[in-house]
């Protein structure tokens, strides 16, 4: 039988474990940079509240809008002027 003493068992406890930690966090550091790069532009989904001034995400309205926030109606403004 092999013998260890309390503090070595500690010692590998504390090493493994932030060996893994480091280990997904860069596994979801390379996935989240591999997104960016590959994303698809979401600039036409971005609304801005006109009463609470809150930005929000819509993919599903073309014209009118509700605020998550606030509850308000939000018409898309034209930028072309």
């Amino acid at each position: 039988m092999i013998r260890i003493d309390i503090a070595t068992l500690v010692f590998f406890y504390i090493l493994f474990s932030v060996i893994a930690i480091l280990v997904v966090w860069a596994i979801l550091g390379y996935r989240r940079m591999r997104g960016v790069s590959g994303s698809v532009d979401n600039a036409d989904f971005i609304w801005k509240c006109s009463i609470c001034f809150h930005d929000y995400i819509d993919s599903l309205h073309d014209d009118i809008s509700i605020c998550p926030l606030c509850g308000s109606y939000n018409k898309r403004e034209s930028l072309k002027n």
